[in-house]
């Protein structure tokens, strides 16, 4: 099949791009025509150069995410560089997981620096200069424990979880621009959580499990989320084990009281309530949904 998805031109930073996924996502992009800035503290002078042997270009940056002149930095070099900035991907992260009881606020922090605050000091001065220059896209790495939950990830999963209130209005401030911004919800970081199991179940070649949750089945999304035709914004787009599928905030049908109801009508409406059969995707504008809830309260 015929390569349709090209970077040809354009330019695109990958954060935390040392290795694993990130890793992946550099490669992807610069094997599709895109000159990519390749960021992380340590291991980014190897995939720069893996980039180049295979007759691609790349810069690198070392610098921290977790700081605001670490993110404008980034940035900087994608422009100074090759005079533009089309798309950016912002892979850093790192894990602190405790018990919730034993989680100190250092522990926290620490997540929520490099994976939700660093959001913000990457792309902050990226949708500046995309909001000038005729628009862009702008990729973030969420996580199901920020969107299901994980036992013992309880700052890692708020980091992920604020991620998806970030973008839905990025998504939303952005589309006058031109700015698109989706989340990638990728599988392949719990694979070797899940791989051992896969082996005690009959009929079931772990081996294959194992491959399908490998960083190189996760980097189509990411291409097709950074290209210029990319279908979609606002969106949390899920590449786990093979299977890509979206995910959605929905609210239930519900139940209407338009009279002030007690604690005892909610309990007994408690099955409406809580009954996702007919519930809505509401689109990314909690006005929408604001007006839609008082035209359900008070149409006659």
């Amino acid at each position: 099949m015929a390569e349709i998805l090209r970077f040809d031109g354009e330019v695109a930073v990958v954060t935390g791009a040392g290795r694993g996924m990130g890793r992946s996502h550099a490669l992807e992009l610069a094997r599709r025509g895109a000159k990519v800035v390749v960021n992380d503290i340590q291991g980014a002078q190897q995939i720069a150069e893996e980039i180049r042997v295979e007759g691609g270009q790349a810069v690198v940056d070392t610098h921290s995410v977790a700081t605001e002149e670490g993110g404008q930095a980034i940035i900087d070099l994608a422009i100074d560089t090759w005079g533009r900035l089309d798309a950016v991907v912002t892979n850093a992260t790192i894990y602190l997981p405790k018990p919730f009881h034993e989680m100190t606020v250092a522990d926290f922090d620490a997540v929520i620096d490099v994976k939700l605050r660093a959001a913000f000091f990457v792309f902050h001065p990226a949708y500046r200069y995309m909001k000038d220059h005729g628009g862009g896209r702008l990729v973030g790495v969420t996580s199901g424990a920020g969107l299901q939950g994980m036992a013992t990830q309880g700052n890692y999963a708020a980091a992920n979880s604020g991620l998806v209130g970030l973008f839905r209005t990025l998504s939303l401030e952005g589309q006058e621009f031109g700015i698109k911004a989706n989340l990638l919800n990728p599988g392949s970081l719990i694979a070797g959580q899940i791989a051992p199991f896969m082996y005690q179940i009959p009929g079931v070649n772990g081996d294959d499990i194992r491959d399908n949750f490998l960083p190189e089945r996760v980097s189509p999304m990411v291409a097709v989320l950074a290209h210029r035709t990319c279908p979609c914004s606002g969106q949390i787009l899920g590449a786990w084990g093979g299977r890509f599928a979206r995910s959605t905030i929905t609210t239930a049908k519900g139940w209407v009281s338009k009279e002030p109801p007690t604690a005892e009508d909610v309990m007994d409406h408690w099955d409406e309530i809580v009954d996702q059969n007919g519930a809505v995707d509401h689109p990314n504008d909690i006005m929408i949904f604001a007006v839609e809830n008082m035209q359900l309260l008070y149409r006659k």
